[in-house]
């Protein structure tokens, strides 16, 4: 009897050591990667390119911006080559692939303050590891409901 309750207390301790191993193993996988994430660097070339391309894509928006009220904002952004939104709370997410090796997101949300006015971010990423290259912000003013 004494020998198979020090029998079940080995196993016990075995498992308890094995799920601790498990968890650091799980913890440092994990910082490892976020630092490997942040690690990410870009040329100047890689970057210059990056912003022109934001900056490209910012002025697509201000030309849809102004053909659109703010009730169509959505068709506005696809008409410029975007994909459907993903809409979390107030925050409307649409993305964009182009040839190069980055993708693009553009962001819209509500002004705080002006109802046919939307604030606006463009990011640029890196197709290889998803890092970020640049982002832009701005305000694009939505043509007056009639």
């Amino acid at each position: 009897m004494k020998i198979l309750e020090q029998h079940d207390k080995s196993t016990t301790k075995i498992i308890a050591i094995v799920i601790i191993i498990l968890l650091l193993i799980g913890g440092a996988l994990t910082m490892f990667y976020d630092f490997a994430d942040k690690t990410v660097s870009f040329s100047e070339e890689e970057i210059a390119a990056a912003t022109k391309t934001a900056q490209t894509e910012l002025n697509q928006a201000f030309a849809a911006a102004e053909n659109y009220t703010f009730n169509e904002r959505t068709e506005a952004i696809q008409s410029i080559g975007y994909r459907e939104p993903k809409i979390e709370k107030s925050t409307m997410t649409f993305e964009k692939h182009n040839e190069s090796d980055s993708y693009i997101l553009l962001k819209l949300q509500p002004h705080e303050s002006y109802e046919n006015m939307s604030r606006v971010l463009i990011q640029i990423f890196d197709k290889e590891n998803g890092a970020l290259i640049t982002e832009l912000e701005n305000v694009l003013t939505w043509k007056e409901t009639q």
